[in-house]
Formats: C-alpha cells, structure tokens, sequence
C-alpha cells in the first residue's frame, strides 16, 4: 500500500530532522582534528595558562608582563568546557547551534514559516566559517568569535522586534544581549567595532519607546521600559567594571587589559604619535630612530635599554626594522625578563614614568609628534593617512566580496600542531579534543633523523580526513552560490529601501525597523572589515592568508546574517502586494469565465 507523507505529518517530523543534524554537527566536531600551536608564546599558549589559572581558583595566576595582556573571554570558554565535563570541540558546535537556534528565535515574530525556519537554522548550522581551519581548528580565541557575533546581534535583534510586547517578554532578550554582549567584549581587545551597531539600536529603541509608547504606558512603566532597552549597555559596563575590581583586588590595578588600557596603552600610542627622523614604509610603526630617541629621552627606560636593543636586534626584520605592533612585545620582553616590574603596580609606575618623561621631551622639543594629519583610530596601530583611506575602502569592499563567497573557508585533517610535546599533550588533555601532532623531526628526535613527513600519531589524521572531506564540500556548495545570493540580498536591500522610504512619504513604518537591522549587520561588516585592513595593512605575503578567515572571521557570519534577513525582509514586505495580485489575477480570470 502506497502511502505519502502529508504536510501536517512532515512538520511533525521537523524538530526531530533538526534534531538529527545538530546531533551530526557535534558529532562532526568530535571528528574534526584541531591545531594545538605551542609555540605561540603571546597567543594560543597564554589564553591556555589563563585557564589553567582559572580553573584552579587563582583568576589569572601570578603575575608577569603578559597577564593582563589579552582579554578573558576565551580562556572562560575553556574552563566552562572543562566544568560541563564536555570536549572543547562539543560545546564548541553547541555554541554554533545555539546561535543558528537564536538567530530564527529572533526573528520568528516577524517570519513564521516553519519550513523556511528549519532552511535557515540548518544554512546558520552548518556556516563555513564555522567550519574553517584557522578558525575552528585553531585552539584559539578566533574559534568563538563567529557563534558570539552571531549571538550577540540575534539577541539585539530579538530585542528589538519585541518591544512592543509585555515586560516579561522583553526582558529575557534585553539579559541576553546585556550578558552575551559583556562576554563577547572580553573575548578581543578590539571588540569597540561592535558598539555602533548596540548604540543605534539602543538609541532607536529607547527613542520609540519615548515617543510612540508613551501614550500606551504610565511614567513608571515608561521609565522600566527604557531602562530594560538600556540593561545591555548597562550590563556591558557593570560586567567590564566587575573585571577591572578583580584585577584591582587581585594585581592593584583597575584595568580590563593593559592593552587598551593604563599606562602601557598610553606609552604605545605615543610612541606611535613619535616623528622620525628617517623616513620609513607604513609597515614600520615605530621606526628604530624612534626606539633610540625614546632611550635617549627617558632615564628610566635606559633601565632596561641593554635587553631592549637585544631584543629589538632580534625581532627586526631584514631592513632592521620591527613592522606593525611587534615592539609592544619587544617592549614587554623586555620589562619581564629585566625584573623592573615583578607586579602589575610596579609595571605601570615603570610604564607611567616613561609616558611622563617622553610627554616631557615632547613638551621641550627635544621629542616631535608627527604633523602629517594622520588619523588614529585606536591606541594599539598607527595613525592612517586620508590619502589611504580610500585605497583601503577599496581594499575593504573587494575583501567583503570574496567574503560574502566564503573565501577560504575550509578544514584540513593535516592541521599539524606546533611546540613541545609536552605542552602540546598538555593542552590537548585540557581540551579534550583530537590532535594532529608535528612532524618528529620537528621533536628533533635523535633516532628519527631521517623522517621528515611522519607524524607522531598518524591515525588522529587518518582518522578525520573522510568528515573533513565530507564538510569541505558541504563548504563547497556554500561558495558556489554565496556571492549570487549576496547579489541577491544587495537587489532585496534596494527593494526594501524603496519600500521605506515609499512607506514614509505615506506613514508607513512598518518595513524602517527592519531596513535598519539589516542596513546594521551590513555596515557592521565593512567596520570590522575596514579595521582589520587598517591593523593587518604590514603584513608580509605569507601572512596574508590570516587576513580574511582569521582576524576577519566575524565578517563571514554578518555577511550571512545580512543575506538571510534582506532576503527574509523584503520577501515579508512584498507578500501583501503579492496577494494581491493573486487575487486581482483570479477575479479576472474568472470575469473572463463568466
């Protein structure tokens, strides 16, 4: 007996085919292998001796020059990993799946076909960029930037769209921005390029709330309604203040990080500010002229100077010049291995008398700023000239092209670690995740001299290559219609457009609020993608491919939050019309009947 499956039938079916597939995706994770690099003294290995100390009670452990270096957001994933019982890879793909699962939460008031719900959770699931080497399989901070960016602009969104309904329904929204947001900000130092978007929205809900609500609602009512569309804001500032008191009590110092912040974050953008008098490329921040007039003008850092112009020697490239931000690590090196600073007071007194000294050479003349109009956008890079500014717009909207058609975007089951064995054993322990480990002669073992490409554990590779294989192409068909559909969501941006203002000259509001969500995930993309290319514009040929699918991850799912909701939108928008002529086709086909 031949029996179909009905339509009431499939969607009971649905949650259980979600189900399904989330299961794969953790189940994928499992298979994945990930790229332990122990080496990376400032990077990978910092953030995971940050969670060591974490998990034993100790908040960041004893201090020393790096600390306060970088934010806490990532070793706190690490930790939650480790107390849930779970692999890092498992509440990695949970956290994926959350977010695909919020971002249709968020806009299920406006868009309620369950059947196109199920199509965007799973196209949000299965995100290349998710599924990246250098962003997955990379044990490092980048791997979760992707599902919080995700998360963060779902809740705002969620928030949103509801603020015409009850209190109740409002406030899990209004906490889950405030928090997530709070989180998101720890995980980078840079994270400042998410606040345009927050701050809009912020403006514009509480502005509506003002002005449109007001006649609904009585003063007491009014004044929670605003207040619960300024908690993520609120939160963010509470929970950056939480940290800087548990540095304080902890280190002395009220700080977030020492990168943004303090005394060090002051010295490092004046010496960027610092004229020379050799003329050197954009790539080089801080010229070694620079570096030795500095010296020259402060008695205390001549403390150190020795092992500064060591490992400045060192770190200099061909030229014997330090490109980019590198000498803040030189500087750092420095300071630790000198002993001038064994605490977090003692480094920004160190620091502080140095910023006085050269402020004071400035003041004299014997140190210049420079006078060419530069801009500085932030405290960690070099001011930006105007003339670059549109050759790096330029660059920023040819990057956001390839981006939008998942660019490198790809795993690799040869993701080979770095470092030593028993660092790479032991974050890997910590993560409990599946390694590809390096080359033994990498180890450089005695009795293995003559073997260059074996690795250590070759079945950790054997292992993941067929999932690997089976997500590159699921990556594949991704890349194939990604940059059409950004095509199409660009066409769906100018319909919508036309709609609003159409809508305005009529008073009509209904598509504004939408059009502004979707107008913020866009531009949002190009601001991180602008300043990526503004703090990546040194980097050497080999390390370009870091650029797009590492420092730019965020852009990929902004990028894809953006098709989604412009094409979702303006489809909604254009329903109404489309109905109607439907119905205008059928009465007059039936005119013509009769």
């Amino acid at each position: 007996m031949h029996t179909t499956l009905s339509k009431k039938d499939f969607s009971r079916y649905l949650p259980f085919l979600l189900l399904v597939m989330t299961v794969f995706r953790v189940l994928a994770g499992l298979r994945i292998p990930y790229m332990i690099l122990a080496n990376q003294r400032y990077d990978d290995r910092l953030l995971f001796e940050n969670a060591y100390d974490l998990l034993s009670g100790v908040w960041l452990g004893s201090y020393d020059s790096y600390t306060l270096a970088k934010g806490i957001g990532y070793p706190l994933f690490l930790v939650l990993a480790k107390k849930l019982c779970l692999p890092y890879s498992v509440l990695l793909s949970l956290l994926q799946a959350a977010s695909a699962w919020l971002f249709v939460r968020a806009v299920s008031v406006r868009w309620q076909n369950p059947y196109g719900q199920a199509i965007l959770y799973l196209l949000l699931l299965f995100s290349p960029i998710s599924l990246t080497l250098l962003v997955t399989q990379r044990l490092y901070r980048m791997a979760i930037v992707p599902g919080m960016v995700l998360v963060v602009f779902s809740s705002m969104i969620g928030l949103t769209l509801r603020k015409e309904l009850p209190l109740k329904k409002q406030l899990p929204w209004a906490f889950l921005t405030g928090l997530t947001l709070a989180f998101f900000w720890q995980i980078r130092e840079d994270s400042v390029w998410i606040l345009p978007f927050i701050a809009v929205m912020t403006v514009w809900n509480v502005g509506y709330v003002i002005l449109v609500l007001h006649k609904k609602l009585n003063t007491k009512a009014l004044l929670i309604h605003c207040l619960t569309m300024l908690l993520p804001l609120l939160l963010l500032f509470g929970a950056n203040t939480g940290v800087s008191v548990v540095n304080r009590i902890h280190y002395g110092v009220f700080l977030n990080n020492d990168r943004t912040e303090g005394n060090f974050a002051e010295l490092m953008s004046l010496l960027y500010h610092l004229d020379s008098n050799t003329r050197t490329n954009p790539d080089i921040w801080i010229s070694r002229d620079t570096i030795v007039r500095a010296e020259a003008a402060s008695p205390t850092l001549q403390q150190i100077q020795p092992l500064l112009d060591s490992y400045t020697e060192d770190w200099a490239t061909r030229d014997g010049e330090i490109p980019g931000d590198h000498f803040s690590w030189v500087l750092r090196d420095a300071v630790q291995d000198s002993g001038i600073a064994p605490n977090a007071v003692s480094a920004q007194t160190f620091y502080g008398n140095v910023l006085s000294e050269l402020r004071a050479a400035v003041a004299s003349g014997e140190l210049t700023e420079k006078t060419d109009g530069a801009l500085y956008f932030s405290s960690q890079s070099r001011g930006v000239l105007p003339e670059e500014i549109p050759g790096i717009l330029s660059d920023t909207l040819q990057n956001i092209w390839k981006i939008a058609g998942y660019t490198d975007c790809a795993l690799s089951s040869s993701a080979k670690s770095a470092g030593r064995l028993s660092d790479i054993r032991r974050m890997e322990s910590f993560a409990s995740c599946l390694t590809v480990y390096p080359t033994l002669s990498q180890f450089q073992a005695a009795d293995y001299d003559s073997i260059e490409d074996e690795t250590l554990y070759d079945f950790n590779e054997i292992y993941s290559s067929g999932m690997v294989s089976l997500l590159n192409k699921s990556n594949a068909i991704y890349q194939l219609l990604g940059q059409p559909m950004f095509l199409l969501a660009l066409l769906a941006l100018c319909v919508l457009t036309v709609r609003v203002i159409h809508g305005l000259f009529h008073g009509d509001t209904k598509d504004l609020e939408l059009w502004i969500l979707t107008c913020g995930i866009l531009l949002s993309a190009v601001l991180l993608r602008f300043g990526c290319g503004l703090f990546t514009a040194w980097f050497s040929e080999d390390m370009q491919k870091f650029i797009n699918s590492f420092y730019s991850c965020g852009v990929y799912i902004l990028l894809q939050m953006f098709k989604y909701l412009a094409v979702i939108t303006t489809a909604a928008s254009l329903q109404p019309i489309r109905k109607q002529y439907f119905q205008n086709f059928r009465n007059s086909h039936k005119e013509k009947e009769e």
